[in-house]
């Protein structure tokens, strides 16, 4: 699939209009659930073995409600790749959106945290990420996982920036984080944190 059409499915389901309940899907690893149909005992035995799961709408309105206490989203699937190289099966649990999150990723984490699952959630520092994280805060009370001020400028001190570009964004949760973004004007790719997220996800 093309990135336009990629980007185009996902306006689409942001919109609620659902073309596919088998297009629409979302990454997983380590996500336990609490049920014993058929789809929960693919993701207990996938995260009985740290694999990577990808699950379908069609499949997360069949599962039962995620088990973890806590889930951490991320949003480049770089991350979720070496959470599974490193920490296998010991990680926390980890959901990738790829980007702008799916109607799976939502009923996901929807069933999550009404079982009273809290959600980490971040994205890139860029634009978009903050709209990404602000949506995630709004509609499902996720709490901003390093994409504060500070984090942003540990990021930057790190190197490996590019130029910010795209309409202006906000960050609620730390209302600091964009104007700090708007004057120094570059974007920190997520894939640059990876070893600080790992640390995080051992945990």
């Amino acid at each position: 699939m093309s990135r336009d059409r990629a980007g185009q499915r996902a306006l689409w389901e942001a919109s609620g209009a659902i073309a596919d309940d088998l297009a629409s899907q979302v990454l997983v690893l380590n996500l336990r659930c609490a049920g014993d149909d058929m789809v929960s005992g693919w993701l207990d035995d996938a995260a009985g073995s740290g694999i990577p799961f990808r699950l379908t709408l069609q499949q997360a309105a069949l599962v039962s409600a995620p088990a973890a206490g806590d889930i951490y989203v991320c949003e480049n699937p770089a991350v979720l790749r070496v959470a599974a190289a490193e920490l296998g099966a010991d990680g926390a649990a980890l959901v990738c959106t790829e980007g702008v999150p799916s109607a799976a990723c939502h009923a996901v984490l929807g069933k999550a945290t009404a079982r009273g699952a809290r959600l980490h959630w971040r994205a890139d520092f860029d634009w978009a990420g903050l709209r990404i994280v602000g949506a995630a805060v709004t509609r499902h009370a996720a709490r901003a996982w390093r994409m504060t001020a500070r984090d942003y400028r540990d990021a930057l001190a790190a190197g490996e920036s590019t130029p910010l570009t795209g309409p202006v964004a906000v960050s609620p949760w730390d209302p600091r984080l964009a104007p700090l973004m708007a004057e120094h004007g570059r974007a920190v790719m997520e894939e640059r944190l990876i070893a600080t997220l790992i640390t995080d996800l051992k945990a």
